[in-house]
This record gives C-alpha cells, structure tokens and sequence, in this order.
C-alpha cells in the first residue's frame, strides 16, 4: 500500500511482483521504452496490444 501512495503522490506508477516478475518485469520495461520513444499515445496503444499489467500500468499514468 505505500508504494501505490507513492505513485499516486508523484504522478507515478506501481505494480505487485510475484512468480510472474520476470515477463512481467520485460514487459513493462519494454512500455517504459516505448514511452520514451512515442509519450503517451504509443504507450498507449502498447497497453492496449499487451493488456494486462502494461494496460494497467497505461491507464496509471494517463491519469498523470
């Protein structure tokens, strides 16, 4: 809980580890390049085609 209030005081982003970390962990840095490269829109539609955790991460920091 105080890492998702974190986020939420920063403007950041957070998400739960657990047996699925390591693909997990690749695809969220993989959104995070994207982000860089493209902002909002291209992460965006990476959330959009991976779903899940990167979907869920998307809409965190759309709210920023």
């Amino acid at each position: 809980a105080s890492f998702r209030e974190m986020a939420r005081l920063s403007g950041g982003a957070w998400c739960p580890f657990d047996s699925r970390s390591p693909g997990l962990l690749r695809d969220l840095l993989s959104a995070v390049a994207v982000f860089a490269a493209g902002g909002h829109k291209a992460l965006a539609d990476f959330g959009r085609r991976r779903g899940d955790a990167v979907l869920r991460l998307t809409q965190q920091v759309g709210k920023g």
